[in-house]
């Protein structure tokens, strides 16, 4: 009777182990990936690069039998698509875009600089191009479980990295719920088409599609405080920023004929370009804690851009710098007002055309700008030559004004007679051919041209990184050490001392005008080094040009004096 009870039990132990190989080995060939879709894992962006042929293909663990006939059996895996431009991953969990590094460009600490921001909450799968449903199980399942990969158009060998042009499928179908998506990555450009459409039951899914709440590193945006994220949208042909809502419940929507929009900080943007207008999308704030570079804890602002579709989704997503020939080159859009130039983007523009156009031939974009200043100046000084010579005139005829004002002094402002010594000073000039405002037209002009470079050189790529010599390693930022706006407020001294003041000038607003430098000095302390070099050298330059002047004109004073 022992024996075959004992027997019994082997032979139950057998057949539950045989049972149990037996199901392991069908889930197991049953959820493994196709070889051709299987490629390098991203790395992440401290881990040193290495050449995508030599990384391991990697595969997620046995998935576990599907919950009901006919749903997408996949394992995890990661597809790197490489060019030149950018390195790509796509995490076929959830067939999102989850990395995607920008070759050309470091972040602050000299790594690549990575566009897709993880947005703290990792969780939620916050990447570019994910569903927004009310259905919390549905959202998770449309960004988590891994889809069905099917490589369209390109390839590589198995195990190595896409290169693009490549064009890859991805599907998902969990019960009812059907989620399909497309993704065409360019090799000349950083944009990646993407199309999607998710049902329920065979009908159309309301939902949103998450285009960005952040971008880049974290520690580019502490230590530039500058570099806020905002939602910039062409609605009907006109370009508007929108910033955080007050509220994190406030839902902003704004439409329809939505031509583009994105999200946008200082040098970078994540952008959708649809084939047909967006009737609307919405931005909201997303605070989130952080910690500061100081180490202390900090909240920061993430702003959530969305964009409403009825199942069905199509446009070009680009995820890379601001810099114009890229820009230029997506097509049906003008995407070049994504740069902030402001109101004198008329200026900026041929200003950048010709900072390119010199830094070609010294390949230092400071010294770019020490040329371009010294050009600037050259096609200012006939306004600031005439400046000199009115200054001197008016000072040749200023004895006859004083007589004029003298002869009417006994008369209050507000009286009749003020107005005809106004008439009989104007009437001395026209003699004398002498323009009062002749002084003010180089500071009207130089005005302008100041906030120009002000905005060029704090919204244009080209000059982020962009080192001088010695100390000043990025023209995009301020001075380290305070040389350059300090030597730039003495040399603006040196320059107000010698230019002559307006004859007649009140003397508290002399001396109120000789406070401006160090004022000037205090103001550009913060400002980007490369501003700071073009008035220190606008300065220098005005300095020597106006001692060739003195010395030119030095009879000019003759001219203005009428005959005894």
């Amino acid at each position: 009777m022992e024996k075959r009870v004992l027997l019994a039990v082997a032979l139950s132990l057998l057949i539950l182990f045989g049972f149990r190989y037996y199901e392991e080995q069908k889930l197991g060939s049953r959820g493994r990936p196709r070889p051709a879709a299987v490629v390098p894992p991203a790395k992440s962006p401290s881990a040193p690069a290495a050449a995508p042929e030599q990384e391991p293909a990697q595969v997620a663990p046995q998935v576990e039998a599907a919950a009901a006939v006919g749903d997408t059996q996949a394992g995890a895996q990661q597809l790197v698509i490489d060019c030149g431009l950018y390195r790509a991953v796509l995490d076929n969990r959830g067939g999102l875009i989850t990395r995607w590094q920008l070759k050309k460009y470091k972040s602050a600490k000299g790594e690549p600089f990575e566009m897709v921001a993880d947005g703290h909450s990792a969780e939620t799968r916050p990447y570019p191009g994910s569903l927004v449903l009310d259905d919390a199980a549905l959202m998770r399942a449309a960004n988590s479980e891994p889809y069905a990969v099917e490589i369209v158009e390109g390839g590589g060998a198995p195990g190595a990295a896409l290169s693009p042009p490549v064009t890859i499928a991805l599907t998902l179908r969990r019960g009812d719920l059907l989620v399909t998506k497309q993704y065409r990555f360019s090799q000349t450009n950083y944009i990646a088409e993407y199309s999607a459409t998710f049902e329920k039951a065979g009908k159309p899914l309301q939902g949103r599609i998450l285009l960005a709440q952040d971008i880049g590193p974290e520690h580019e945006h502490l230590i530039m405080p500058s570099a806020q994220l905002t939602a910039v949208y062409d609605m009907a042909g006109k370009v508007s920023r929108q910033s955080a809502p007050k509220d994190e419940n406030e839902v902003k929507r704004f439409g329809a004929d939505i031509r583009w929009v994105g999200l946008d900080m200082q040098y970078f943007a994540v952008i959708a370009v649809p084939r047909r207008p967006f009737d609307a999308i919405e931005v909201q704030k997303r605070p989130v804690k952080t910690f500061g570079l100081d180490g202390k804890e900090l909240s920061r602002d993430l702003v959530r851009v969305t964009i409403p579709a009825g199942g069905v989704t199509q446009f070009a997503l680009y995820l890379g710098p601001k810099e114009q020939s890229y820009l230029e080159n997506v097509a049906g859009v003008n995407l070049e007002k994504v740069i902030d130039y402001g109101m004198f983007s008329i200026l900026v523009r041929p200003l950048l055309v010709s900072l390119n156009w010199l830094h070609k031939y010294v390949h230092n974009y400071g010294l770019a700008i020490i040329l371009l200043t010294l050009l600037l100046t050259l096609l200012l000084f006939p306004f600031r030559l005439k400046q000199m010579v009115s200054m001197k005139k008016m000072q040749a005829v200023q004895p006859k004004v004083k007589a004029i004002q003298e002869k009417y002094k006994k008369y209050k402002a507000t009286d009749p007679k003020k107005a005809e010594m106004n008439q009989e000073v104007m009437a001395l000039y026209r003699e004398h051919n002498v323009n009062p405002l002749g002084g003010c037209l180089p500071l009207l002009l130089q005005m302008p041209i100041l906030f120009a470079f002000y905005a060029l050189l704090a919204y244009s790529i080209e000059l982020r990184q962009a080192p001088l010599y010695g100390w000043i390693h990025d023209l995009s930022i301020k001075d380290p050490y305070y040389v350059l706006p300090i030597v730039m407020g003495i040399t603006m001294l040196i320059s107000q001392k010698m230019t002559p003041m307006t004859p007649g000038t009140d003397p508290t607003q002399a001396k109120m005008m000789m406070i401006m430098p160090a004022v000037f000095t205090v103001m550009f302390l913060n400002v980007s080094s490369g501003l700071n070099l073009y008035f220190l050298c606008s300065n220098v330059f005005q300095i020597a040009f106006q001692k060739i002047a003195e010395r030119w004109i030095s009879d000019k004073p003759a001219e203005g004096r009428s005959k005894p």
